[in-house]
């Protein structure tokens, strides 16, 4: 009996959905998801969703023309990190910290292991650990959902400049009056 085996890597069954759909379909999936954190959370959600997600779209776009990569926006993978790293922060996370976050994800998350498909790590968590590492008191202050006023104020962290010290928010939460069950 001569019968060969062939042995090769994944994906061993092959569809006929490109990358791009199957990356949109992901996109949709976490909509929901997304919806309910700014239900949750209000506008300071809201923002860090959209600074977060457009961090990574600026990181991969700078990262493909720095390593003179031919790639495109339109795997919808860098927006998938971006949700997903936003959707793993604190919604007072400050904006900027959500930028660094997501320029962390793609560069050493992504781009340093040749892109979509190479990854070592999850780039989203990657952000995320690094910014655990980086900002440990900003990523594990607690922030109580279904705060009054939600939709139309910010969490004063979430607009905070480097180098800002916590005296503010810590003032804003007590004039919130917030009892013992709300947080």
């Amino acid at each position: 009996m001569s019968a060969s085996m062939e042995i090769r890597t994944a994906p061993h069954i092959k569809g006929t959905r490109s990358v791009e759909q199957i990356m949109r379909h992901v996109v949709w999936s976490l909509v929901p998801i997304c919806a309910f954190y700014v239900y949750q959370y209000g506008i300071s959600a809201a923002a860090l969703i959209v600074v977060v997600t457009g961090s990574c779209l600026a990181a991969e776009s700078f990262f493909v023309r720095l390593g003179g990569q031919s790639g495109d926006l339109n795997d919808w993978s860098a927006t998938i990190t971006g949700l997903l790293l936003a959707l793993t922060l604190p919604p007072g996370f400050a904006l900027w910290m959500g930028v660094v976050a997501g320029f962390v994800a793609i560069g050493l998350g992504k781009a340093i292991f040749g892109g979509i498909g190479h990854n070592l790590f999850n780039p989203a968590l990657v952000g995320r650990a690094f910014v655990q590492a980086a900002f440990p008191v900003a990523i594990a202050t607690y922030t109580p959902s279904f705060l009054p006023g939600r939709f139309t104020e910010f969490i004063p962290s979430t607009l905070a400049l480097p180098l800002m010290t916590p005296a503010d928010v810590a003032l804003w939460l007590h004039d919130k009056q917030l009892d013992a069950l709300a947080g």
